[in-house]
């Protein structure tokens, strides 16, 4: 799969960062590889048709790790998986996770372990949010994927243009009924997040900006 026409604008990934992770995880580090895989995750997540998976995702979900670990601490197959967890995306599509996966695998076959092959492709296809996170790799991972809904009200907001602009075919109904059943699914659940670190600073403000946004949805659909 070639990535599509992309815009014109810089990446906001840090290539330095990449090639430093790509190395640690590298049974043999070969530097041309390792540019060609970040040109090319860089060119999927800059897609003309993205709007909120992007580039800036990726950034956000980064910095978002920085916050949360310890300094001292490593997650290089946690961090790894943020990399690649929405470089194959495509609105609706159910198997985005999984395609980002194979993805992935494709390009570290012969260059990472197999252990660490598997570690990273569970870690990436956790963030389709079907299981429950067990390690505590994968609840940071679905926690820091999920990040965005606590943030300040009007960058919450400005996701959630964002999310609705990839989806230009679809109707606003169509489009609100499918997101009202996702965000009750996340309110059922006892805490949205996992780790200690995201309850703290995430849950209150999460559990706001969403039934703000149920409440909106559900409104628009009774006119």
């Amino acid at each position: 799969m070639q990535p599509a026409q992309i815009t014109d604008h810089l990446t906001l990934l840090d290539r330095k960062r990449f090639t430093g992770l790509w190395r640690e995880l590298c049974v043999e580090f070969n530097a041309e590889q390792c540019n060609q895989v970040f040109d090319e995750l860089s060119e999927f997540y800059r897609e003309a048709d993205r709007h909120y998976h992007t580039d800036s995702h990726i950034h956000h979900c980064l910095g978002q790790l920085d916050n949360a670990v310890d300094s001292g601490k490593s997650f290089p197959h946690l961090e790894m998986a943020i990399w690649f967890h929405d470089v194959i995306y495509t609105p609706g599509d159910p198997d985005n996770e999984k395609k980002s996966a194979v993805w992935f695998k494709q390009r570290a076959s012969s260059h990472f372990s197999q252990k660490d092959i598997d570690a990273i492709s569970n870690l990436i296809t956790i963030t389709e949010h079907r299981d429950e996170p067990v390690s505590e790799d994968e609840k940071l991972m679905v926690d820091i994927d999920l990040s965005s809904f606590g943030l300040p009200r009007p960058q919450f907001e400005k996701d959630g243009e964002r999310v609705r602009k990839e989806f230009p075919e679809m109707s606003d109904r169509d489009f609100f009924e499918g997101q009202i059943v996702f965000l009750e699914n996340l309110m059922e659940r006892p805490a949205l997040y996992s780790t200690t670190y995201f309850q703290n600073h995430f849950e209150k403000a999460a559990r706001q900006n969403i039934n703000r946004l149920l409440t909106q949805y559900k409104t628009a659909l009774m006119h």
